[in-house]
């Protein structure tokens, strides 16, 4: 910014001057020009008056840098006060010979060259001949020409001038702008023409604050949140061991008996398998977390997807006398086909899980204009309102007191959330309590 301060400056300045010697020049040029021009016509009265009253003999003889010359009414010369200098155009050609009149002097003036230009006035005389008055002078380029030894000179003496303001100038444009504080930036000590910048400056600086603070609140709520996580794990898998533990220990000791082993062994089982699947709901959900989950994004037929979950619930739906009912439009999206088949039987185990006997869940996919929604409606026990906000986190159950009863790890929702948000759709929920409960996706 200084730099092109210091440098827009010292061309202005140079800029300036040569422009001052332009006009300058100009001015005196056409006063010279002027001056050339009312002299020649002053000194042809004088010889227009003689030639009138004296006649023309002895007019050549005056003493006169100017050039005197007199042709009869053909063009023809009759007297010619410098003969050795040839005129460029020819006599009978020259704009005086033809438009000479007797009323008054007539002018011209023309180009002998680049350097010199020619005035001449002329009138008719009573007795039918043409008096002509030439002079010569030099022309503006001359005059440039002949000048452009002082213009350097000149210059050269206001460079340093020039260079010297410039700097000052520069520095004393752009110290109050380096001197913003741009943490607490004040109007007072900077140009009014940079309060649009403080402004904005401000601005920025809220903002960034803003977002810090936000960052720095998200960080303390993702600590808290893997606190729990960790602490809920901890609890989720110590339950099942200790079970695993307490049957193991009493096969052990041969405290069971004998028909009552492959019920404990049961027990061993259903516990295991619940590790397991908690397990594997806690590495889809990390993956998830941190997109490192290794799948082929494809067009999926969504329509498809839903009947084979459909089916792959029908013996837990009739279990519950549950009608599950699948309609809407065939449409495809774009993604991870194992990831939507999790999502869809995340959503659909819910509701059939929390469903009431004989009750109903219908899923139906529909093309609308801003994607492909897919709803999934229950008429189960439904979600209280204080309920509904937490419903996606990790291990968050409504029903506490019949979790286990219930089964599941407490993790489908939060694979859904995450699910959806690894395929950019958004996810809604809505539930009445004792009337059932609506998810809806938009992919």
């Amino acid at each position: 910014m200084k730099k092109r301060i210091f440098y827009g400056t010292f061309l202005t300045c140079v800029t300036a001057i040569l422009l001052c010697i332009v006009i300058v020049s100009g001015v005196f040029y056409t006063y010279y020009a002027f001056t050339q021009k009312n002299n020649l016509f002053t000194e042809f009265t004088y010889l227009l008056h003689m030639a009138e009253s004296h006649g023309t003999e002895h007019i050549d003889s005056l003493d006169t840098s100017d050039r005197i010359v007199i042709a009869d009414s053909l063009g023809d010369i009759i007297i010619d006060g410098k003969e050795s200098e040839k005129f460029k155009t020819p006599f009978e050609k020259r704009t005086e010979f033809i438009n000479a009149a007797e009323t008054s002097p007539q002018y011209t003036k023309r180009y002998l060259t680049i350097y010199t230009m020619q005035n001449c006035v002329y009138q008719k005389l009573s007795n039918g001949n043409i008096l002509c008055l030439y002079n010569t002078y030099n022309t503006y380029l001359s005059l440039v020409t002949t000048l452009i030894p002082y213009i350097l000179g000149i210059l050269l003496i206001c460079a340093p001038v020039c260079l010297l303001l410039s700097k000052k100038l520069s520095d004393s444009i752009v110290k109050p702008v380096y001197e913003i504080n741009l943490r607490n930036p004040d109007k007072e000590k900077i140009y009014t023409e940079f309060h649009p910048l403080i402004d904005k400056i401000n601005d920025q600086n809220q903002r960034l604050l803003s977002h810090l603070q936000n960052i720095s609140e998200e960080h303390e709520l993702q600590d808290k949140m893997r606190r729990e996580f960790t602490a809920n794990v901890s609890h989720e898998l110590k339950t099942p061991l200790t079970s695993i533990a307490g049957y193991a220990e009493i096969m052990r000791d041969g405290l069971v008996k004998d028909e009552d082993i492959k019920r404990f062994s049961g027990k061993i089982h259903d516990e295991s398998m619940r590790m397991i699947a908690l397990v594997g709901d806690i590495i889809k959900l990390s993956q998830l977390d941190e997109n490192e989950i290794n799948v082929k994004i494809e067009r999926i037929d969504l329509y498809e997807c839903c009947r084979a979950v459909v089916e792959s619930l029908e013996h837990q739906a009739k279990t519950k006398n549950v009608t599950v009912t699948l309609s809407g439009d065939k449409a495809q999206i774009s993604g991870a086909e194992v990831i939507i088949e999790e999502i869809i039987h995340n959503i659909c185990d819910n509701a059939i899980k929390y469903n009431k006997e004989n009750g109903r869940v219908d899923i139906r996919i529909n093309q609308c204009i801003d994607g492909v929604e897919l709803s999934v409606r229950d008429t189960g026990i439904g979600i209280p309102k204080e309920d509904l906000e937490h419903v996606f986190e990790r291990f968050y159950r409504v029903d506490k007191s019949h979790s286990k009863e219930i089964g599941g790890t407490g993790l489908g929702l939060s694979i859904v959330k995450h699910g959806a948000k690894f395929h950019n759709a958004s996810i809604s929920i809505d539930s009445e309590l004792g009337k059932g409960t609506t998810v809806r996706l938009l992919f």
